[in-house]
């Protein structure tokens, strides 16, 4: 039996003989803090571990078949963009080495291939999403299960299958849940025993991860280290870490250092060549065909460093930084106490938004606690080739901007350590009426944190959904013609309705967008979220009320807001009402609302085009939108109490200014806006009070001579002099006097 996982090789069962007879029968997951792992306990949890897989499938697939008709405009914008014209090219025996200077050629094929017998490209890839997240589950359970025993493998499975961006990353149409399986399956490969087939098949598995996300080269170091660690536990046990001797283990022991320490130099040179096998020829043949293998991945650590810590947007830093870097050390010559101040913050950063985001507190102080008792327990060394890979894995992605997506990856080795509390059976308290571990029970609570986290996480997914574009796709298709064009900013709708996609330009007038539509030939002009919220001065393209000479809407949603424009001559002749400031500042506004309705900045600016164009009790409702959300915001405060003056509401307008002035003490129009209200209402001698302070600053004529009156009413002579003082020098500016 290994020390370590409780767990009894074959080789030690020959040699024990049969089992002890036993008396009775008792449940065959005991879980009473024993060491000892027996073969119904352990088949069991491998039971259990599958009926989790396959829940999790279904769940996944009642997605795919359900709410998820389309992809995202987030992670799912690759397949549309990329993948799917790849897979493509693929099937019509293209393999454009060009293309892949962000991730690898291998998901590209993998789709093909699936594509090949289900014809529908974006359900290939959600299916190939699905069937990788089970697999990865029934991997992980079995590589942490040889490493650390089944209690750890399950309950590390367990952690893993129910967190929340495993499932919501487990049915989308993206590398994410594929890459994941391949390299849970390699190091699952090279840690699951010896033997010179699954080092190679570990180096190929390896290879494809790679092929698949070029940060999976992390795997190649990781391969080797593990060879050199596993090694190093056999020349001093005659055992592997997880406590498996291989036939001639015990000779191995007694032979000399030097012949014990070149077996894993072998395996580790064995998992090299299979690593290289695939990677080599695809080299040359990117050679082959004038091209290179070019990593782009630099743009996204030049993002990280230079634009999205200024506040930067990803169309912006296209626009005015990505020409300047043409590779990694473009990045870091540019300002190098920067680039490494920022590498350094980002270690730190990193580590936060995982315990916080990715894992959730419940689970990140399991993982905690799992490492604390693995040191002390004597199994950190069969878990460390797998911490240690997830080392490497970490700090690739450090240079990089923080994204779950990308983190997800570390979920496994995060999950080994949650489940290496959970499992092992040190501080497993028993009860003795039951067999059953109290430390267990606790599983439930990081289980039930992270499915209610889930349940929030594709509730926001599922309305994020750009159901718009399949009702835009059914009108198009009915109305385009042969050699028609889209503009786009997103690909999706090109994609479902098969015309050909024109990129959206970096222009910010009219007259330059209708130029570069009629140069590309485009008859359709697609706006959404997308196109204004990256495009700003086009926000009013999306409401159809600002009419736009050339084009004419020829169809639009609601409630996701979205118009598909037809293109006509006369696009880039600009209406009468596009220099007026109020109308445009209403269009605008107007079209940013049916974006989102709770935009304090839209509703402001909404309420004032109103308040402009006459319109006061919409411009008042508007305002008081605005304060619902953000109480003290002074502009819609002075603007909701002027409104409510102009009702002769004394009541709103003196709550109004009142809030306005406690929140904004020397705000000069709170102030003068108070003592209106207070003077409509009667309330003379307050009215004179508030305007006493603000006497020799208000410019407004009207309310200094009502000011004069109130002053002199009360008598109060040096307010007066100063309202007086300050109304003739208004009157005298305005004859041109000195």
């Amino acid at each position: 039996m290994s020390p370590r996982t409780g767990r009894t090789s074959k080789h030690a069962s020959r040699r024990a003989g049969p089992p002890p007879a036993r008396h009775g029968w008792r449940f065959p997951w005991t879980l009473d803090g024993s060491a000892t792992i027996e073969p119904a306990e352990a088949r069991l949890l491998r039971r259990f571990t599958f009926a989790v897989a396959a829940l999790l499938g279904i769940a996944l697939l009642a997605m795919v078949f359900g709410p998820h008709r389309i992809g995202d405009y987030f992670t799912e914008t690759d397949f549309y963009g990329g993948y799917a014209e790849g897979a493509r090219l693929i099937q019509h025996g293209h393999l454009d080495p060009s293309r892949y200077g962000v991730v690898g050629p291998g998901y590209e094929l993998v789709l093909a291939l699936w594509g090949s017998v289900i014809r529908d490209l974006f359900l290939a890839a959600e299916l190939i999403s699905v069937l990788s997240t089970a697999a990865t589950v029934l991997l992980l359970e079995s590589l942490v299960s040889r490493r650390a025993g089944a209690r750890v493998g399950f309950f590390a499975a367990l952690i893993y299958a129910t967190n929340p961006w495993v499932f919501r990353f487990g049915y989308i149409a993206s590398t994410d849940a594929f890459s994941i399986m391949l390299q849970v399956l390699s190091l699952g490969l090279v840690l699951g025993g010896r033997g010179r087939g699954r080092t190679i098949a570990a180096g190929l598995t390896a290879a494809a991860a790679f092929l698949t996300r070029y940060n999976a080269i992390y795997l190649l170091p990781a391969g080797i280290l593990a060879c050199w660690l596993e090694g190093r536990e056999r020349n001093r046990t005659g055992h592997d870490a997880a406590g498996a001797p291989s036939p001639d283990d015990r000779a191995k022991v007694d032979a000399p250092s030097a012949t014990r320490g070149s077996g894993w130099m072998l395996q580790a040179l064995t998992f090299l060549i299979a690593f290289l096998a695939p990677i080599v020829p695809w080299l040359l043949f990117c050679l082959a065909n004038g091209s290179r293998l070019s990593f782009q991945l630099y743009h996204n650590i030049a993002f990280e460093v230079y634009a999205r810590h200024q506040g930067m947007v990803w169309d912006d830093y296209q626009k005015k930084l990505q020409p300047q870097f043409h590779s990694l050390w473009d990045v870091v010559r540019r300002d190098p106490v920067q680039f490494t101040l920022r590498m350094v913050l980002n270690v730190f950063d990193h580590l936060r938004l995982d315990a916080t985001h990715l894992l959730g507190w419940p689970a990140t102080i399991a993982a905690l606690l799992g490492i604390v008792l693995a040191l002390t327990s004597g199994a950190f060394s069969a878990a460390l080739p797998v911490i240690a890979a997830g080392a490497l894995l970490f700090l690739s992605l450090v240079p990089t901007f923080y994204a779950e997506r990308y983190s997800m990856a570390l979920l496994p080795v995060y999950s080994m350590l949650a489940g290496l509390f959970f499992g092992l059976p040190r501080f497993a308290f028993a009860l003795k009426s039951r067999p059953i571990w109290l430390k267990s029970v606790l599983i439930a609570f990081p289980v039930a944190v992270a499915l209610y986290e889930s349940v929030l996480v594709e509730r926001e997914a599922v309305r994020l959904l750009p159901v718009e574009v399949l009702e835009q796709a059914r009108v198009l298709r009915a109305l385009a013609r042969p050699g028609d064009r889209l503009i786009a900013r997103k690909p999706h709708l090109a994609f479902h309705t098969g015309l050909p996609s024109v990129a959206f330009p970096f222009t910010e007038t009219i007259p330059a967008l209708a130029d570069y539509a009629h140069r590309n030939h485009v008859r359709w002009l697609f706006i959404s979220w997308p196109e204004v919220e990256t495009r700003p001065r086009y926000w009013h393209l999306l409401d159809t009320t600002a009419a736009m000479p050339g084009l004419i809407p020829r169809h639009v949603t609601r409630p996701h807001p979205s118009v598909l424009y037809e293109v006509g001559p006369e696009f880039g002749r600009l209406p009468a009402w596009y220099s007026n400031d109020t109308l445009m500042t209403l269009h605008s506004a107007r079209a940013q609302l049916l974006v989102l309705p709770t935009d304090v900045k839209a509703l402001f600016e909404y309420a004032l085009a109103m308040r402009a164009e006459g319109q006061y009790d919409s411009a008042g409702r508007y305002a008081d939108a605005a304060l619902a959300i953000k109480p003290h915001y002074i502009s819609a405060l002075l603007i909701s109490g002027e409104m409510a003056l102009r009702r002769n509401d004394a009541a709103r307008a003196t709550e109004a200014f009142t809030t306005a002035m406690n929140a904004h003490p020397s705000n000069i129009d709170a102030k003068v806006g108070l003592g209106w209200a207070l003077l409509i209402s009667g309330r003379v001698d307050e009215a004179a009070r508030v305007w006493h302070k603000v006497a020799d600053r208000t410019i407004d004529p009207t309310t200094l001579q009502r000011m004069i009156q109130v002053f002199s009413r009360v008598g109060d002579q040096e307010a007066l002099g100063h309202a007086e003082a300050m109304l003739d020098s208004l009157r005298t500016a305005s004859r041109g006097g000195p």
